[in-house]
Parts: C-alpha cells; structure tokens; sequence
C-alpha cells in the first residue's frame, strides 16, 4: 500500500492518502472409537500424514493433556498432543461434527474443554480414517485410557481444571508477520513480543517500504509487496534471500512486465500470485515465470462499471477458490471467481476509504476503514453493520488502519499505522496485546514506524504457558439487593 508520510502525498483529514508430525503412533490392537479432549485454538499448518496401507491390530492411543491446535488442511483434522508428536486424522468425504442436540457444529466452536469422539478405521502407523466425529460434552480435563473396547472410557485427572483457551488468556494464538514500513523490513513477532524472524535487506538487495507481506502455502516464504516500488518479491522463509520477483523496481507501468503501485500479493496454490495492481485498476494473475496470465479488470480504466475495477487495494484467496476484492474508489467488497465474474458484491456503509477486506468465520466481511479516526467494521453481505470498534477517545483512536484478521480464538488483529503499533482487540472493544508504542515512531524491540500488512500463522501453545494461565476456580458471589428508583 502506498502511504502519504512515507511517499510524498498529502494527508487529508478523511481517507488519508492511501491508494492502494512425526506423528503418535498407533500401537497394538483394534480400536474404532478414539476419545479426545480438544482445547482448540489455531492450528499448526501442516498437511496430512499420508495414508499408507493398514498395519495388523493397530490401536490409537491419547496421552494426557490433550490437543491444543485444531485445523482442517486438505480435509484432515491435525491434532497436536502437547508435547508433540502430532498424529493426523483423515476425514471422510461425509464425515461430520455434531453436538449433543446432533446438530452441525463447527470445529471452530470447540473452545472450552469439549470432549470429541472419533469414529473410523486407522489406515497405517500415523493415520486414521474417520468416519464421524461426535461432541460428547463441555468437561474439563480427562484422561483418555487405553482400551480394546469399543469406547475407552474417561478417567478425571486430579490435577487442576485446565484453563479456558479465550481469546483473553492468550490473545495472540501464533505470531504476526508484519511489514514494518518505514523501517524497510519485515518481522515476525509472538506472542511475548519477542521477534522470532527478520528480513532486513542487505546494501545490494533493492528492498524498501514493503507495504504488506504474506506467508506462501505452507510458510516457507514470504511473499512482499512494495508499492512506492511498483515490485514483488518472494523471500525464502529460511535464507532470506529473494528468490522471486515481478515488476522493474522503482518503474511503474501497465503492460505485462510492469506494475504501478501494487498493494496486497499472495500465493495461490497452484503456483501463480495475485496482486491487487491500484493504479492500474486491475488485478494481477502473474505466473512463475513472470508474466502476466491472467487479469481482472481492463487496464487503467478506473471506473464503477461491470467488467471494470475502481483502484483495488486487496485481494484475498477464499477457501472456495474465489478471491475477495477490495475496491477503494466504489467502497465496494466483491466476491468474484479467478475469471472476474462477480458471485456476489456489497457497498460498505460509513466506511470512506476500506482497506483490505478479509471474511470472518461466520462468513461477514471485515474491514479496516484507512480513516483518520479509522475504524474497523464487520458487515454481513446484505451491507449490516455486525461488529465495530471505533474509539473516539483522543487517546484511543485509530489513524489510518490498513488492514484487520480475526484470528482464530475470535479475536480482531489489526495495523493501526500512523500510531506505529500492530494491535488486538476483542468483540467487547478491550485492546488484549499491542506491539509497538502508540504514536512513538522507532526501530528498537518493541517499537514499529508505521506498519502496514500483517499475516497470522498458528503455532503450538508451550504447555508452560498453559499452566501459567489456568483459571482460579470460580467464586460464586453473594447477591446484593439494590435499590428501586422510581422515575
């Protein structure tokens, strides 16, 4: 994303000058009902353990803890036992998730200690098929023991009630990848504000202002975008070295090697990147060797009008495959598939100038409004406000926020750039954790000079930590009467 104090545009009041495992093994002995205890947050992005042929009278066993991480990844549930090793079970095309009353529910809403039930057939040493998974009840922590029978049974542990993994207790379920703007870098922070990983450039390496930067599938690169540069590059997770790139640093334009302030890029599966390209008023299908194959939108004609694109300034992947257009000038949210057709297309109410719109696991739409004051809102596809966080304390609001994901635990990680800090906030409007210092431009630990793009990534929670933010058990408070006053 470009940006007016790092780019020479003016600042305006408003909109701002934006544009833009080894896995457990399976033992000894048939077993077709596996019980888990799930505390689940995120999950580690791994893929499934591959199946191999059944191995005689295996068995699944659980080791006390349970499982902290849980994810789908190309239709396998990943569940990390603690202290690892991870074992993977592979889903049934029909497999299902359902509560006590048999309904649906999502695996996502598995936060407080419920029990699941695994029904299938182990196919090898790591793996097991399964059939159904049932969520038996809300308990605390049980011990999962080892039997031959159909359904091993619960033995509770005597140790103390294991904390409630809410948002919280542990606002941050993973790190942050951010794009430290004005420091000309790119950092990942945990949770206890440590930088885990960095990518400064070298003085031959043509790197600056990266405006967002976003994990590959399967995190073994990063790809950046940088605006004011007209380029993308890809860094290699491990070296740090790029190894790809796209766009004559430092020239813009809009033929098929060129861009001109480019905004959010990311990595599609098969290979090709996406790019949101603003001032060209197109998105960008780019293959591996660098050519354009593919475009949304036609070529500098910046216009509300089918078929056409108003300065789009993101462009998300969606789990069905289709992409998630941001579109500033229209203030429109799109749906659209990989060949411009629209699935379904909103225009957000009170937002400006929106940035960067992401969906949220209930389907809504989430985005940042580049404002001063910003704000961030959650709207449904019938354009209804769901969810705001707008301060208007003097000292509390936000200043040109460029782009917000709701994490997994429901928490709202956002970048709020011009008051140097990257955030999180939960649904009743508490600020949970912040990197950076409000309003402090910097570069030391703990300091950013307005960051722009951030990414999540889960990783496992270290049992330690979950020790140390087990609950206190609950007193039950003694009624006071109150007063009735009569109007």
């Amino acid at each position: 994303m470009s940006d007016a104090r790092l780019f020479g545009e003016g600042e305006s009041g408003s909109a701002g000058a934006r544009e833009n495992p080894p896995p457990l093994p399976l033992s000894h002995s048939p077993a077709l009902v596996l019980t888990l205890i799930t505390f689940a947050l995120a999950a580690v992005a791994c893929h499934a353990a591959p199946t191999v042929a059944p191995t005689p009278t295996p068995r699944l066993t659980t080791v006390e803890g349970g499982i902290a991480e849980i994810k789908f990844d190309a239709r396998a549930l990943v569940l990390d036992q603690r202290a690892a090793p991870y074992y993977t079970i592979q889903l049934n095309e029909d497999t299902a998730l359902v509560g006590n009353n048999q309904q649906p529910i999502s695996l996502l809403d598995l936060r407080n200690g419920d029990i699941v039930r695994a029904e299938g057939q182990p196919t090898g040493r790591d793996a097991f098929r399964a059939v159904k998974l049932t969520q038996v009840r809300a308990t605390p922590r049980g011990i999962a023991s080892p039997t031959p029978s159909a359904t091993p049974p619960l033995a509770p542990t005597p140790r103390a009630t294991p904390p409630v993994l809410a948002g919280e207790r542990i606002p941050l379920p993973g790190t942050l990848l951010i794009a430290d703007t004005a420091n000309n870098r790119v950092i990942e922070v945990n949770a206890d504000k440590k930088i885990v990983w960095e990518f400064t450039p070298s003085s031959d390496q043509k790197f600056a202002a990266p405006s967002h930067a976003f994990f590959t599938p399967g995190f073994k690169s990063v790809v950046v975008t940088q605006s004011p540069n007209h380029q993308i590059i890809e860094l290699d997770y491990t070296t740090r070295q790029i190894i790809w790139t796209f766009g004559e640093w430092g020239v813009a334009g809009a033929d098929g090697a060129h861009l001109n302030t480019p905004d959010s890029a990311r990595r599609l599966p098969d290979g090709r990147t996406i790019v949101a390209d603003v001032r060209n008023c197109r998105v960008a299908i780019i293959s591996l060797a660098q050519k354009i194959a593919a475009q949304i939108g036609k070529t500098g004609q910046c216009k509300n009008e089918t078929g056409l694109l108003a300065k789009p300034n993101g462009v998300t992947l969606l789990s069905n495959g289709n992409l998630l257009l941001t579109e500033a000038t229209n203030r429109r949210v799109s749906e659209v598939d990989l060949q411009g057709k629209v699935v379904r297309a909103i225009t957000l109410p009170v937002v400006v100038y929106p940035s960067d719109a992401q969906l949220t696991r209930a389907g809504n739409i989430l985005v940042a409004a580049y404002e001063k004051p910003g704000r961030l809102l959650e709207v449904d596809w019938d354009a209804q406000i769901v969810w705001e966080y707008f301060p208007r304390a003097e000292t509390e609001r936000l200043d040109r926020p460029s782009i917000a994901l709701e994490l997994p635990n429901g928490n709202i990680a956002f970048s709020d750039d011009y008051n140097d800090r990257v955030a999180i906030v939960n649904r009743a409007g508490k600020i949970l954790w912040q990197y950076g210092v409000t309003g402090v431009a910097g570069k030391a630990p703990g300091y950013l000079n307005t960051p722009n793009g951030i990414d999540f990534r889960a990783v496992p929670i270290p049992a330690a930590t979950l020790t140390a933010i087990a609950p206190t058990p609950t007193r039950t408070a003694t009624p006071v009467a109150t007063e009735t006053v009569t109007r």
